[in-house]
C-alpha cells in the first residue's frame, strides 16, 4: 500500500511539475539554446571529415536570438549578426557574414533541428544541432 500511494505521489508530483510544462514554441519570438551535435569539416576538393566543436573552433552550445538579430556563445564572448531571418513551412532560416566568413541555419520549429554551414576560403564546416526555447 505505501509503495502505491508513493508512486500515485511521484505520478501526481510530475503531472504538476512546471518544468514538464510545454516548451515556448521555436517560432523566433523567444531566444533559443542550440547544442552542437554533429560536426563536419570539408575541404574545398569537397573531402569531408568528422570533427568536434573544439577541432572545428566553433562554439558547443550557440544562443540565436531572432529579436535582436544575434548569435551569441553562452557566455557572450563571442557574437555574430544575423543579417537575413525568413520563415517558410515550419522553419526558421537565417543568415550572416563575419570574419570573411558566410554562415547560415536552418531550424525545424518542430522539433528544434538545426543545419548550419559555415562556408571559408578553406571550404566549409557543416553542423548539426538541437535547439530549444528559453
Amino acid at each position: 500500500m505505501r509503495a502505491r500511494f508513493i508512486l500515485v505521489a511521484l505520478v501526481v508530483g510530475f503531472a504538476v511539475s512546471p518544468s514538464l510544462a510545454p516548451a515556448a514554441p521555436l517560432d523566433g519570438a523567444t531566444p533559443m539554446l542550440c547544442a552542437v551535435t554533429s560536426v563536419a569539416d570539408c575541404s574545398r576538393a569537397g573531402d569531408c571529415e568528422r570533427d568536434t566543436p573544439e577541432g572545428a573552433e566553433v562554439p558547443p552550445f550557440v544562443r540565436v536570438n531572432i529579436a535582436q538579430k544575434l548569435l551569441s556563445t553562452v557566455d557572450g564572448a563571442r557574437t555574430s549578426p544575423i543579417a537575413n531571418v525568413q520563415r517558410a513551412n515550419g522553419r526558421i532560416i537565417i543568415q550572416g557574414t563575419q570574419n570573411d566568413r558566410a554562415w547560415s541555419a536552418v531550424i525545424d520549429e518542430r522539433s528544434g533541428q538545426m543545419m548550419a554551414s559555415i562556408g571559408e576560403k578553406d571550404g566549409v564546416i557543416v553542423l548539426a544541432a538541437a535547439c530549444i526555447a528559453q
